[in-house]
């Protein structure tokens, strides 16, 4: 499809006739809509409308469509696998599909991880960490950090620290759960890393003030993490920061998780973003683009300590069908072959090039990052105090959808998440036209600096 192409008001006609529909029984809270149209196709990183409006995709179906949409190298092995096995549960009989990937899985996954358990998703996936966690270690508590997303069930909407509205109400219904901020240089409260610390100003905060006044080091069962925050704004954590936070995970027998249910796959230029400073989880959480685009399919990926048992009932009726199995064996040998890491890379040297030319002509951005095909801007009212402008945030959003590129205006940045198969040039131009967006949405450019973070 040639993209993009949009004509007229959005929404056009038949999405106005459709969404009305919706509106009448859906439940209120359903997507929170996006995109104000409703969808008719998908192909590669375009999307069209219902009518006719063409756009440059660069959500990915909230990254979970990592090498283009509809790609029949995927599509023709899973449906021949849905003709031969149609829907099994993987927990109560086992297919030559769901072994393969299991093993799979260890031999691309970073040392140590050695276990493999079945998830629908990624949601279950952390629901299922947070059970081995507790089971290994017999300790009630997780750490986790602010500005993390781990699902919008009760457990791991209490786990996750985005943004308060999504646990509203639920937090009182699952406890154990304790939150630091995450390690981000641009809005960390705290100075640099003390002199005789950790080398780290977030570890030293667990250590020499989580630890000490509110929690016994010896009630904690471990900590999650993503690896890199994804909906929560791209944020890219100081080298510093692992070192200092596996050593303390050592020093008291808690294990480490890495949610990598968005990162994994690619997204960030590695198969697996804890590969960018070689840590070794005792656990990993997989989910999104571990399906290809094609299947729903999620895992938990653990150690002998974290999973060497039997007696943690997980999973669901439809975690692992074979055909999901297939699909998640295509996606993982396309991403060892064929460039998919490079192009993803160099999409990452483009954004970094165009979104920090953007930053310098406008004071009311006060970060862009990218990492990988994660990517990010965030708008604020005053550089000096960086209070954010969420107001301008969802302009930018509209002006940019009104030209036809669909990105996500997040709880706190406007991320864009490519393809990570869209050519470096197509990318390019779809962020110039993201910075059309912004010209108009905030009006005329002014000179200013702000660093880059990669």
């Amino acid at each position: 499809m040639s993209a993009p192409r949009v004509g007229g008001e959005l929404p056009g006609p038949r999405s106005r006739e459709l969404l009305e529909r919706a509106r009448r029984t859906l439940y209120a809270g359903t997507g929170g809509g996006l995109a104000p149209f409703v969808l008719a196709r998908k192909d590669g990183y375009t999307l069209e409308d219902v009518d006719g409006n063409v756009y440059l995709d660069l959500i990915s179906a909230s990254a979970s469509v990592p090498l283009g949409a509809c790609r029949e190298d995927i599509l023709e092995p899973v449906v021949e696998a849905l003709r031969r096995y149609g829907n099994e549960d993987s927990h109560t009989l086992a297919s030559e599909p769901m072994i393969e990937l299991a093993e799979r899985l260890v031999d691309i996954a970073p040392e140590g991880l050695t276990r493999v358990d079945l998830a629908l998703n990624g949601t279950e996936a952390v629901e299922t960490a947070i059970k081995m966690m507790r089971r290994a270690t017999g300790r009630p508590v997780v750490i986790g950090f602010f500005s993390q997303y781990h699902g919008e069930s009760t457990t791991t909407a209490t786990l996750g620290a985005e943004q308060s509205d999504i646990s509203r109400g639920m937090r009182t219904f699952a406890p154990g759960v304790v939150h630091a901020p995450y390690p981000h240089p641009y809005r960390s409260p705290f100075g640099p890393p003390r002199p005789g610390g950790s080398g780290d100003a977030t570890v030293d905060y667990l250590r020499d003030h989580l630890v000490f006044h509110a929690v016994h080091p010896g009630d904690v069962a471990g900590v999650i993490v993503e690896p890199i925050v994804g909906s929560g704004g791209v944020l890219v954590p100081p080298d510093s920061f692992w070192p200092a936070l596996s050593e303390l995970c050592r020093e008291h027998g808690w294990l480490l998780c890495a949610d990598e249910v968005k990162t994994g796959f690619g997204r960030t230029g590695r198969m697996f973003a804890v590969e960018h400073w070689d840590v070794r989880p005792d656990l990993m959480c997989l989910g999104k683009g571990m399906g290809g685009g094609v299947m729903p399919i999620g895992a938990v990926l653990g150690t002998e300590r974290a999973m060497g048992f039997d007696d943690v009932p997980t999973g669901s009726t439809w975690a692992w069908l074979p055909a999901a199995c297939v699909a998640a064996l295509r996606t993982i040998e396309l991403l060892s072959s064929g460039g998919v890491l490079e192009n993803v890379r160099e999409l990452e040297r483009v954004a970094l090039e165009e979104l920090g030319r953007l930053a310098e002509r406008h004071e009311c951005i006060g970060d862009v990052r990218a990492r990988g095909c994660y990517q990010a801007i965030e708008f604020v009212r005053d550089r000096e105090t960086k209070e954010r402008d969420p107001e301008l945030l969802e302009r930018v959003a509209e002006e940019a959808l009104r030209r036809g590129v669909l990105a996500d205006p997040s709880t706190t940045s406007y991320n864009i998440q490519p393809s990570l198969v869209m050519p470096p040039d197509e990318l390019r131009r779809a962020l110039r036209i993201v910075a059309e967006a912004v010209d108009a949405a905030a009006g005329e450019p002014v000179r200013g600096r702000v660093a880059t973070a990669g």
